[in-house]
């Protein structure tokens, strides 16, 4: 007779205000919903205003549109809107001793929660897209010595390329793993399109007779979007849309100048799900901003929905989307900072009708298998691998 599988208990610690639209809350949410749909017992740990109520699972479910049932626990942070505090205050809580739902392990994705568990010598997987060592030299020393401790179960990367940086720290291989982030593949199916470009535009009034090249995510110009711009200038025959505003900053001020541009506001993800399959191209900004100068924008999110679209992709040839892009074959790849190779490529895909339903059809093959309950799936395994390996 097989003895049942225990079911994991982990805690996520994580010092966020939910709900919000930012990037690492959809990343970590849809983990979350993912593993709890496996069964795992899944408990998140979260800041609150004091004498605010905290939300609740419920809310957190209808506010990311998953399927889940998380418990949810609040610690309450003074100044928690402000996030120097509220991150430090979190920390501090947490390296003090405070009270801890049971649990198997605790899993983060913030750095200073990761350092305060391990003086606290709680058994913890830290989850990052962040190469720290690489990019904050003075980081490593902390983290080399807390990769050792016995405490650390393990580190989950969102690309070899941040895996990478911490093997150089001398830390175990067996205890860093690549997990590739995913897409939710209900938001690509729709009962009022038909998967089509076409079918979008129609559902979201955009024209039929143009070229349409898109943007999804942070509007900002350390997201790269300054070289979006230049392709406007140089394609006045396309349409660009950019999706996901949530102010008035030097993006939209200059996108104003550009009559073939329009800046939309931040949309429900289902929604920003239309919009990429709307577009004839789907564009991460062939810029160098975001790895070498802001040393963070590591495999974007956005690129799983980009590959989940079908569309056609004008890409960045930069060492983390290569690892799942590949010149000609799913994506035109161009030199980061290099307009007139950007422009040149953007040109080809539009004047190619061809060429974009093939690297589309690739496109969205190499996204299938790339889910959150994929990822989840193998969270899950390397999580009870490495605690065995702690504990034979």
């Amino acid at each position: 007779m097989e003895r049942a599988v225990k079911p994991l208990r982990i805690l996520y610690a994580w010092d966020r205000l939910l709900p919000t639209t930012a990037t690492d809350a959809e990343q970590a949410v849809s983990t979350l919903a993912a593993l709890s749909r496996r069964g795992v017992d899944v408990t998140v740990l979260l800041p609150r205003p004091v004498g605010g109520p905290g939300p609740t699972s419920l809310e957190i479910a209808q506010a990311f549109k998953v399927d889940t049932d998380l418990s949810v626990k609040h610690v309450a942070v003074p100044l928690a809107s402000t996030l120097l505090v509220r991150k430090a205050w979190f920390a501090a809580h947490i390296a003090a001793g405070g009270a801890l739902p049971e649990h198997d392990v605790v899993y983060t994705r913030n750095s200073a929660v990761f350092f305060a568990l391990v003086l606290r010598r709680e058994p913890v997987v830290y989850d990052t897209h962040r190469a720290w060592p690489d990019h904050v030299p003075a980081l490593a020393p902390l983290f080399r010595t807390a990769m050792r401790r016995p405490e650390f179960v393990g580190a989950v990367f969102h690309s070899e390329y941040a895996r990478k940086s911490y093997l150089r720290l001398g830390v175990d291989s067996e205890r860093l793993a690549t997990v590739r982030n995913g897409f939710e593949p209900g938001r690509f199916r729709n009962d009022s399109v038909d998967g089509s470009a076409p079918s979008a535009r129609e559902a979201l009034g955009l024209p039929l007779d143009r070229k349409l090249v898109v943007y999804t995510g942070h509007i900002s110009m350390m997201k790269g979007l300054g070289s979006v711009l230049d392709l406007a200038a140089t394609c006045p025959d396309a349409l660009f849309l950019l999706v996901g505003s949530e102010g008035d900053g030097s993006v939209e001020r200059a996108a104003r100048s550009h009559d073939n541009v329009r800046v939309l506001p931040w949309q429900s993800y289902d929604r920003a799900a239309l919009y990429m399959m709307s577009a004839d191209v789907l564009l991460l900004p062939p810029s160098n901003v975001g790895l070498k100068v802001a040393g963070h924008t590591v495999l974007p999110m956005k690129l799983y929905g980009y590959l989940a679209a079908g569309r056609a992709i004008l890409a960045p040839s930069t060492p983390d989307v290569e690892e799942l892009l590949t010149h000609d074959v799913n994506a035109l790849l161009c030199t980061p900072g290099d307009k007139r190779a950007a422009t040149s490529a953007l040109r080809s895909l539009l004047d190619d009708d061809a060429r974009r339903a093939r690297l589309a059809a690739a496109a969205r093959n190499t996204g299938l298998s790339l889910t959150w309950d994929a990822r989840a799936e193998a969270l899950e395994g390397f999580i009870r691998r490495r605690l065995v390996t702690r504990h034979p």
